[in-house]
This record gives C-alpha cells, structure tokens and sequence, in this order.
C-alpha cells in the first residue's frame, strides 16, 4: 500500500505513468547518468533518480519481473520513516533541478517544454502560414514540432546530436515526422535539399554569425511562392547575460531584418513584435542580475498569461521581446 502512494505521489511531480517507481531494478542507457549526481543513501534513491530521467526527457518503459516478497527476519530492511523520507525526496526534487550539469540552452528548451499554452499559442500564430511540406530548423527537443503536425509533412532538423537523438524517440511512431541533421551554418552542405512549400526557422537566426548566408540557403531549399517564418529576439538593447549564455550573436530591429530579408531575395509580407509582457523580465534577468538562464517563474508567467498575450498582439504594440517574420520567396 505504501508503495501505490509513493508512485502516485511521484506521478503527480514528474508527469509520468509508472505503475511501480520504487522496483529497485532499473537499466539506463550510460549517457543519461553517468553525469547524474546521486544524493540520497537509502530508499530514497528510487525517487530521485525517477525524478532526474524525468527531468531529462527520457522514455522510461516498464517490463515485467518476478518478485517474492520478504519478511523482516529474512533481512527487510525498510520501515515507515523511509516512507517519509520518500515523500520528502518527492517533494524535494519536484521543485528542485538538480538533474547534473547541463547547458544553458538544454535548461532552456525543457522550461519551454512545459509551457504547452504558450507554445499552443505561437503555433497558432505559425501554422496558418504553412504549406503542405515543412522544413523546420532547429528543432531542439520538439517544442514546436509538435504544433506543426497533422497531415504536413515535416523534416525536423538540429545539429546537436543528443537533440536528434530526442526527436527520434519522440517521434518514432509519427509516419508525418522526418528526423534530419541540417547545419544552418555551413553553406557548404547538401543536407536537406528540398524544395519545401514552408520553412520554420524560430530563435535560431540569432545564433548564425552570418545570418545573411544563412537567409539565402534557406531561400534555396524554398519552392517558387513558398513561404519562410521566422521568429528572432527583438531589441538589441536588452542584450545580455542570457543572450550570450545560449549563444545569440546579436538581437534584431525591425526595420534591419525586413532589410535583411529584401537582401537576400524574399518579399516581406509580415513583420510584428510579440511578447511584451517579457521585456521587463528578461532586462531584469539577464542585464540586472545577469542569470544565465531564464527563470522559471518568467517562463511558466508567459505561459499563464497567454490571453493577455492574445490581446496585445491585436494592439500592434511598438515593442516586445520577439519579432514573427513571414516572408515569401518571389
């Protein structure tokens, strides 16, 4: 019976549908631990190695073993404070990341993970722009692959082996779905030749130190008429520590990445800020307190408030923290 509650409890923190977490046997592929720190000494261990995979975005899949009960004579050795003890682990790790060293922009992606309004909201945006095939770039751990789906058919591509490696979980079982590596940044690659009737290119210009470059390759992989939407950080002003932490080489004006895009061959239908709810918070974050990474709070705030992004957006406000482009190439 305790068990069934220590399950429950720690399905309700991670999110997951385990029906025993504290089975004591459990195989892990080496990359997803060998950099894990272990705090706990005793049965606690369960709990919290649940929790950090959890964290980690692996797919834990629950096989069946044979299991005889002992009694205390023949060596048990739990009791009901290392029930209390799980609990608190439970608790504990819920709220705390301590899932081992990972970089800034990997923390970033899981937040954004869990933000499924906001990220339902900005496919929103997105989707009434595309076509029946799809190119998105940079993809990371399928945040917005998932908003992209029905009856398209998308090749969703990174760089980052370890992303790729996700997306392929993720999306095995989706026959809509490509996995594909495709380096924006290197001009010299046939990765990814296409044609594709749209490309999706969100917060990944802003890490290509040519972006120009990178505007005309993917101007190349687009079919005649075919459409390209990007979103990209506004206002190089609120450039900061969390800018430079997550590699961005630079924030955009307006008026420049519409100079940009004429440039490089695409007639511009579209350019507008959204997200002005997150200016202040990311000035603070990142330029004030110098944070290499966006809070929490800020992150799960966007996602909370999502009608008043709703409504802002229909203001046509002069400022926000991103820009959505929709181009299309001539």
């Amino acid at each position: 019976m305790g068990n069934h509650v220590l399950t429950f409890l720690s399905n309700l923190a991670t999110n997951l549908n385990l029906t025993d977490m504290e089975t004591c046997y459990k195989a892990f592929r080496a990359d997803l631990i060998r950099d894990m720190p272990l705090r706990s000494n005793r049965f606690g261990i369960e709990p919290e190695i649940t929790a950090k995979l959890a964290r980690r975005g692996a797919r834990i899949f629950e096989v069946p073993i044979s299991y005889a009960g002992r009694s205390y004579q023949e060596g048990k050795k739990i009791g009901w404070r290392d029930g209390f003890a799980a609990i608190w682990t439970i608790l504990r790790f819920a709220i705390v990341d301590d899932s081992g060293p990972e970089d800034p922009g990997l923390v970033t992606l899981r937040r954004m993970e869990a933000l499924h309004r906001y990220n339902a909201w900005v496919g929103e945006m997105v989707t009434p722009h595309l076509g029946a095939s799809v190119l998105e770039v940079g993809a990371g751990i399928g945040n917005m692959t998932r908003q992209l789906g029905g009856d398209r058919e998308v090749v969703a591509t990174d760089v980052e082996p370890r992303y790729l490696d996700h997306l392929r979980r993720y999306f095995q079982e989706d026959r809509h779905v490509a996995i594909q590596r495709f380096d924006l940044a290197d001009t010299e690659s046939t990765e990814a030749p296409g044609p594709f009737a749209s490309i999706v290119c969100l917060n990944v210009l802003e890490h290509i130190d040519d972006d120009r470059a990178a505007l005309r390759r993917l101007h190349d992989r687009l079919e005649a008429g075919g459409r390209l939407v990007l979103v990209v950080p506004a206002h190089p002003c609120l450039y900061g520590e969390m800018d430079r932490a997550i590699h961005h080489y630079r924030r955009y004006r307006r008026d420049d990445l519409a100079a940009k895009l004429e440039e490089t061959g695409y007639v511009v239908e579209e350019i507008g800020r959204f997200n002005a709810l997150g200016v202040p918070g990311w000035f603070f974050n990142g330029r004030v307190l110098r944070r290499r990474t966006v809070p929490g709070i800020q992150a799960r705030l966007n996602s909370w408030l999502v009608p008043w992004l709703r409504i802002e957006r229909r203001l046509g406000l002069p400022f926000g923290l991103s820009l959505l482009a929709v181009a299309r190439r001539a």
